[in-house]
């Protein structure tokens, strides 16, 4: 895969507007210019006219990091494989746009990837220490114990599947067959490479509730995301890579 050269940072934006500002100026303040290839936004047709507006106000800010929106081509959270397909940083890193992560350690996880480039180095809320603000006490514990089975069904120490906020090879992303278009395609962002023997490591961060926006992931959607995670621990690992 190579050395990490430069980071393509990804994020969708449908109804967040201050969040999404402060999510791109955060990154620009704590990563260095010289480490960015890009930061994408992508956008839907139901992204709101204030959305809009911010993403104008983004894009002519005046950075020495480019920052590029399209409209998404594929459905729903199909939005990630069109912003994985546009990337042409060596890494790349998806991130949320509703500022529910504490977003410093990011700078960590690219010296992380400077060093070890062909690992994956993740952010997690489940890692001693971390702290959930303002998350629901039902919501919590669904978390908690979901993410306990795919550890022990995967056989891992990983702690947090469901946020791939995370620096992997742009290369190894473009060469997996993502099936999902919900929010499941997030834990193929983790279960496919995981079952394709890459190494993992992970930092802790803080979890923040939603400042602004609605979101279409709920308790119900863990039921999906055990689904897909016993369909990938059993697959044929050759049905994991795009047939070349």
């Amino acid at each position: 895969m190579g050395e990490f050269k430069n980071l393509s940072i990804m994020m969708g934006a449908v109804t967040e507007t201050e969040t999404l500002r402060e999510t791109v100026y955060k990154l620009l303040d704590v990563c260095d210019a010289e480490d960015l290839k890009e930061i994408i936004i992508s956008y839907a047709d139901r992204t709101t006219p204030e959305t809009h507006a911010v993403i104008n106000e983004l894009l002519n800010t005046k950075t020495d990091v480019s920052i590029v929106a399209f409209k998404q081509t594929r459905p729903f959270m199909g939005c990630i494989k069109d912003m994985i397909d546009f990337a042409s940083g060596s890494h790349c890193i998806l991130v949320a746009s509703d500022m529910a992560l504490d977003l410093e350690p990011v700078a960590e996880l690219i010296k992380k990837a400077k060093a070890d480039p062909e690992t994956i180095h993740s952010l997690s809320r489940w890692k001693k220490g971390c702290r959930f603000h303002g998350y629901g006490k039902v919501r919590y514990i669904i978390n908690f114990l979901a993410q306990k089975f795919i550890a022990v069904l995967y056989m891992t120490k990983m702690t947090d599947f469901t946020i791939p906020v995370q620096i992997a090879p742009s290369e190894l992303y473009k060469s997996i067959r993502f099936e999902e278009t919900g929010f499941p395609l997030l834990l193929e962002m983790v279960l496919k490479p995981l079952r394709l023997g890459y190494k993992f490591t992970e930092i802790p961060t803080d979890c923040y509730s939603r400042k602004e926006g609605k979101t279409s992931n709920s308790a119900k959607e863990t039921f999906s995301y055990l689904r897909v995670a016993l369909h990938i621990r059993f697959m044929d690992k050759k049905n994991i890579l795009l047939s070349e």
